[in-house]
């Protein structure tokens, strides 16, 4: 998009012939169309836009913005004499208002600004305008109080009702002159007012510098408060990166932890395997001599007894049987068969992992009643055993 802005007559004309040549000789580069606004009046916009089609949204605002936003000295001037509303000036104050209006036009255009008009609102407001920056600018006449001097009607009616007081202070014209120029941020403005000695059509150069002052540092605010936010913005990215370092750190640290619980763990849950294994093998054992050995006594002592006999024989042999059975002796196979480096199961790991979860390098703080009982009953199990020293609550 190409923006000319108030172009003098001559160019406007020039730009009107080149985009109608452009046209008629096929410039336009192929899949694309040309619009333009400003034939007349205004700015000149041009536009090159695709045959997929313009925003007609978009165009409409940028032609009616075109139009009722404008630089262009003529305009602006006659827009504000056909409604000087926004000029809060008394009727005796108005000519010299528009005067000092068109000396700042003359004085910003001199230093390379604009004054401009915009009339989207109701009533046409000015602004001053450096580049691409816009600021809004009022001019008032100041009121002043003075003492109330009540009128014959007024004094007639405090006479009938006594206990009324007239208002103490007019507000009057002053013939004073007020000029606002916004700047940015909220109800921040630069101000300069008729003085007894100096009046402003003496201060229009120094209005237009203060209001080059102020655009310049407006915009040093913006960039000091853009690197103060980008510095703000590093500063917590360079928090966040140190957080997520120090959150892997921790949770290598913990999984390491947790893979050291666990290596141990599956030793000694191993062992504890076999030595249950072993343990439930030594008490079958050690249970097979006790019961062949009680039931020789029961045979001795029947012995030279007249009558011992009756069901006696066949409780010694149903116990012989079954001293057989369970004795790993007659049957090695029941060691030779079970793994002597078993897995375990995370029910058989959980005893030796503290609140160490078996599924993953996480705590597991409630643990069941059997897990703290398997815990003691293991701190109870001797490392060896002996016949007639077993744990009893094994």
């Amino acid at each position: 998009m190409v923006r000319i802005e108030s172009p003098d007559s001559g160019t406007r004309a020039r730009y009107r012939r080149i985009i109608h040549a452009i046209k008629q000789q096929g410039l336009v580069p192929s899949g694309h169309h040309l619009r333009h606004t400003g034939r007349d009046a205004g700015d000149i916009v041009i536009r090159l836009y695709t045959d997929a089609g313009p925003d007609e949204t978009d165009w409409n605002r940028i032609r009616l913005n075109t139009r009722r936003v404008t630089t262009d000295p003529h305009l602006a001037f006659s827009a504000l004499e056909a409604d000087p509303t926004n000029l809060a000036v008394s009727p005796d104050l108005l000519p010299r208002a528009l005067l000092l209006i068109r000396q700042l036009a003359g004085e910003a255009a001199r230093r390379g600004h604009r004054l401009g008009v915009n009339t989207k609102a109701k009533h046409p407001r000015m602004f001053l305008q450096a580049g691409q920056v816009r600021r809004t600018v009022t001019l008032t006449e100041e009121r002043d109080q003075v003492p109330h001097e009540p009128t014959a009607e007024e004094l007639k009616v405090l006479r009938l009702r006594p206990w009324m007081k007239p208002a103490e202070f007019d507000v009057v014209d002053s013939g004073r002159l007020r000029l606002e120029i916004a700047r940015a941020g909220h109800d921040n403005r630069d101000t300069w007012t008729d003085t007894a000695r100096v009046r402003l059509e003496q201060r229009v150069a120094q209005i237009i510098q203060g209001f080059e002052a102020g655009v310049t540092a407006d915009e040093q605010q913006r960039r000091a408060a853009e690197t103060a936010r980008e510095k703000a913005a590093a500063e917590h990215r360079r928090r966040q990166e140190e957080a997520a370092v120090e959150r892997r750190r921790q949770e290598e640290a913990t999984l390491a932890q947790w893979h050291a619980a666990m290596a141990d763990a599956r030793v000694r849950a191993a062992d504890n395997i076999r030595a249950e294994t072993f343990r439930n093998a030594y008490q079958a054992w050690t249970t097979a001599a006790d019961i062949r050995a009680f039931c020789t006594a029961l045979e001795q002592a029947a012995e030279g007894r007249t009558g011992a006999g009756g069901y006696l024989t066949s409780w010694v042999a149903w116990g012989r049987a079954a001293a057989d059975r369970i004795d790993p002796i007659g049957n090695p196979r029941v060691l030779a068969d079970i793994e002597y480096n078993p897995e375990p199961g995370p029910d058989d790991l959980r005893p030796f992992l503290g609140d160490w979860s078996p599924h993953g390098p996480r705590k597991e703080h409630h643990r069941p009643d059997q897990d703290r009982q398997a815990r003691a009953g293991i701190r109870r199990q001797p490392e060896s055993w002996h016949h007639g020293l077993l744990d009893p609550g094994a």
